[in-house]
């Protein structure tokens, strides 16, 4: 009579887990479709069609495992008359799952080298710079004025005042423009952002356009992207830096050539 019970019990838990697999794999393909990625807004398509080529080939292999895992629970959940049955591994299986393994991954490894190299190319000639400071909370940039050359700066020269640390003393930074917690920019341009920090290491992200560089305190870095849409878009910091760390966020507004010509006009008179 007990065993009968304890039979009963597990044939319910091997339905109830199958059932439960089944379940999780629907949600989480909800979830994907849902959450997807943000809009794109620059040239890094490339990314993305990698991304969701890998997506595509892992979602796949992971809704075939699990939902053949779930139906194997369910198909051999405890019964009396089930048996076991035990065979000795097959060199010509492993052979097989290894090869077709590497005939999918190494495609996408080469792919995404390719990717990585363009990413980290040096940028066009007419690429357009700018400065991003990070600094506990805050994102502090810095144009060039019209002589398209950024003032020296020193570490030593921090201080409330002058929070980029410009030197006084090179007449180059006389006409830099600063902002806080702002980009402008405009569309089509290629940009290239100078990187780096006055305290801790931060991390620049730009979600749509596929931008995530570290910024760490005595090196300088740089990232450079072309923004291909017209609106407003957020800058976050990605790296925990502190207490204040969920509200140093700024923001990326990109334009069309005449409105940002009008912007970097008003900026330069009012500064």
């Amino acid at each position: 009579m007990a065993e009968n019970i304890q039979a009963n019990r597990d044939a319910k838990h091997g339905m109830a887990l199958a059932v439960t697999l089944w379940a999780i794999v629907l949600v989480s393909v909800a979830f994907f479709f849902k959450y997807d990625l943000p809009e794109l807004a620059s040239n890094r398509q490339s990314q993305d069609t990698l991304y969701y080529a890998i997506l595509g080939v892992t979602g796949v292999a992971y809704i075939i495992v699990h939902c053949l895992f779930a139906f194997y629970i369910w198909k051999y959940r405890h019964r009396d008359d089930a048996e076991g049955s035990y065979w000795r591994d097959s060199h010509k299986l492993e052979v097989t799952w290894t090869i077709a393994t590497a005939v999918i991954l190494v495609p996408i490894v080469f792919a995404g080298l390719v990717i990585w190299e363009d990413v980290k190319a040096a940028p066009p000639e007419d690429v357009f710079t700018i400065e991003a400071v990070g600094a506990q909370f805050q994102w502090d940039m810095r144009y060039p004025g019209p002589d398209g050359e950024f003032g020296a700066w020193r570490p030593e020269l921090y201080t409330l005042e002058n929070y980029l640390g410009i030197d006084p003393d090179d007449p180059a930074g006389n006409d830099d423009l600063h902002l806080i917690n702002q980009i402008v920019l405009p569309v089509d341009q290629p940009v290239r952002i100078m990187l780096r920090s006055k305290d801790v290491q931060h991390a620049f992200f730009l979600p749509n356009f596929r931008v995530k560089q570290d910024v760490m305190p005595g090196i300088e870095t740089s990232v450079w992207f072309t923004p291909t849409k017209i609106g407003e878009y957020e800058i976050a910091c990605a790296e925990l830096c502190g207490l204040g760390h969920y509200r140093m966020r700024a923001f990326l507004s990109i334009r069309s050539q005449a409105d940002y010509d009008t912007w970097l006009t008003e900026q330069s008179q009012a500064n």
